[in-house]
């Protein structure tokens, strides 16, 4: 079983999404719908995934990471902001080195990533 956790989806996520857009702002939402494709996309390879999510795990990741991320809310809607000073290079280096192949490679797929846009 392959569990995806808070830290390998926000960062994977803003790795790709990063790379395609320069943009440094996502919907909360987009990810958790980036991971469940992550997930889908697995599974139709046989392949067991989960994602672990929770609302404490949620808050204590932005927490730990504060100095990568920040978030706020804008019509009911939760926007996860990447700090400036991160790059492509550092959300790579630092959430994608210790991923299975299969996940990484999960993370990277144009139709998975398409959910972010």
């Amino acid at each position: 079983m392959m569990y995806i956790e808070i830290d390998d989806l926000v960062g994977n996520s803003f790795a790709s999404y990063l790379e395609q857009t320069g943009n440094r702002i996502l919907e909360l939402r987009k990810i958790e719908q980036f991971g469940c494709k992550i997930v889908e996309q697995l599974e139709s390879e046989n392949k067991k995934a989960c994602l672990r999510l929770s609302r404490d795990r949620t808050y204590q990741f932005f927490y730990e990471y504060s100095d990568w991320f920040t978030y706020t809310e804008n019509n009911n809607e939760i926007l996860v902001i990447l700090n400036k000073d991160v790059s492509v290079k550092d959300l790579i280096k630092k959430f994608s080195g210790y991923l299975s192949l299969d996940v990484l490679l999960a993370f990277r797929k144009p139709e998975n990533i398409n959910v972010l846009l």
